[in-house]
């Protein structure tokens, strides 16, 4: 079986994942890794994008198919960038090149409602990651029960600071200038109704790699693999083959 590698988002942790488990590893040699900061892992010395994906990377097998959701798929578009040979393909799940809105970009959020939150977070994490959830099944039916699960990776929060280094990677990386140097066969399963990535940032990115398709995910927002797991299942398996 191909070894897959699977890398969480932003505020969350390992187990987001674990009701696709059982599936996932009929298919695949699945490896679930968890960023710095989270389930009592150490924060890095230097909490950045490139040092993220070294260290996720040191969890791994020598080559594998790398999965990313929001943030992680970040994560994994720079471990393709930095260590090519690790990475046999991509899966990029409500990810972006680039988070925040400007340089003439407007796929994305704006600017102030990244800083709003950063402040409203150091002020009440409980109260803002509740925020930032809500928002990923906004519109979503059947909503409430993915928001549970949702609750349910947050039940041990990361260590201080984690979620502040994520926000500052999230606001300052571009990886756009990049997507042009990337080789491997990419795949982007992106929710129609994405209140914080837009699936056009999708497609655009797509347009500048070699080898990119996307997916746009009906009814789904920034979780479509907690909304809609059967598609999202399907695309996975159709992807690794």
């Amino acid at each position: 079986m191909q070894p897959l590698i699977l890398i969480h988002g932003w505020g969350f942790n390992r187990s987001v994942w674990n009701a696709l488990l059982p599936r996932l590893r009929q298919q695949f040699e699945v490896t679930v890794v968890d960023l710095p900061g989270y389930c009592g892992r150490p924060l890095l010395e230097s909490m950045t994008l490139s040092a993220m994906a070294e260290d996720v990377a040191a969890q791994a097998p020598a080559s594998a198919i790398w999965l990313g959701w929001s943030l992680g798929g970040q994560v994994a578009l720079q471990l393709a960038l930095e260590q090519p040979e690790r990475v046999s393909k991509i899966v990029l799940v409500g990810a972006t090149p680039r988070f925040v809105q400007g340089g003439g970009w407007r796929e994305a959020i704006k600017q102030k409602v990244l800083d709003d939150f950063g402040e409203a977070l150091i002020r009440s994490r409980e109260s803002t990651i509740g925020r930032f959830i809500t928002l990923q099944m906004l519109g979503v039916k059947g909503g409430r029960q993915w928001l549970q699960e949702l609750k349910q990776s947050l039940a041990e929060p990361p260590l201080p600071g984690t979620l502040e280094a994520g926000l500052r990677i999230l606001n300052e990386t571009d990886l756009r200038p990049m997507l042009s140097a990337i080789q491997q066969p990419t795949h982007w399963i992106m929710g129609e109704r994405d209140q914080l990535v837009p699936p056009s940032a999708a497609e655009y990115a797509a347009e500048q790699m070699r080898q990119s398709s996307v997916v746009r995910v009906a009814g789904a927002a920034h979780a479509p693999f907690l909304s809609h797991p059967g598609l999202f299942l399907q695309e996975v398996s159709q992807f690794g083959q």
